[in-house]
C-alpha cells in the first residue's frame, strides 16, 4: 500500500508540473498595425496614389492603341493587302512594347511595395523586440496564424502605441 502511495504521489506532482506552463506567448496582428499606424497608413496611401498613377498611364497607352486598331480595321477594304498587313505589323509591335511596359510598370511597383512595407516591418520588428525583452516574452505570434485566442493575450493595440510614438 505504501508503494501505491509513492508512485500516485511521484505521478501527481510529475503531471501537475507539466500543466503549469511558465513561458508567455502573446499574438499580435501586424496587417491591423500596417493598416492603422500613422507611418503604415501614409505607406499604404503612397502606394495606392503610385498605383493609380500606373493604371492612369496603362488605360491611356490602350486606349491609344484601340483606337489604332479600329482605324486599321475602318481601313483594311480601302488600302491594298500589303499595306494593310503592314498597318497590322506595326500595331502589334505596339502592342508588344506596351506589354512590355505594362510588365516593367507592375514589377517596379511590386518592388517599390516591398521594399516600403519591409522597411516598415523591420520597425515594428525593432519596437516588437525591445517589448519582448521588458517583458520576458518568450513568444510572439501573427494572430492570423491563430484560431482562437484569449484577448488578454493580443499586444497589437500596445504595439500599436509604440509604433505611433517610435515615428513622431
Amino acid at each position: 500500500m505504501r508503494n501505491f502511495f509513492i508512485k500516485f504521489f511521484v505521478i501527481f506532482i510529475f503531471l501537475t508540473s507539466l500543466s503549469h506552463s511558465d513561458e508567455k506567448i502573446v499574438y499580435l496582428d501586424f496587417d491591423f498595425i500596417l493598416a492603422n499606424s500613422d507611418q503604415g497608413k501614409i505607406i499604404l496611401s503612397n502606394l495606392e496614389k503610385k498605383n493609380k498613377e500606373n493604371l492612369k498611364i496603362l488605360q491611356s497607352k490602350e486606349k491609344i492603341l484601340k483606337d489604332e486598331e479600329k482605324k486599321i480595321i475602318k481601313q483594311k477594304n480601302i488600302i491594298s493587302e500589303n499595306a494593310y498587313n503592314d498597318e497590322v505589323k506595326k500595331l502589334k509591335s505596339k502592342i508588344d512594347l506596351f506589354k512590355k511596359d505594362k510588365d516593367k510598370l507592375v514589377n517596379n511597383f511590386n518592388e517599390l511595395k516591398k521594399k516600403e512595407i519591409n522597411k516598415f516591418v523591420n520597425v515594428v520588428n525593432q519596437i516588437l523586440g525591445d517589448y519582448v525583452e521588458k517583458n520576458a516574452i518568450d513568444l510572439v505570434l501573427n494572430k492570423k496564424d491563430i484560431l482562437m485566442g484569449k484577448n488578454k493575450y493580443n499586444i497589437t493595440n500596445v504595439i500599436l502605441e509604440l509604433v505611433n510614438k517610435s515615428y513622431k
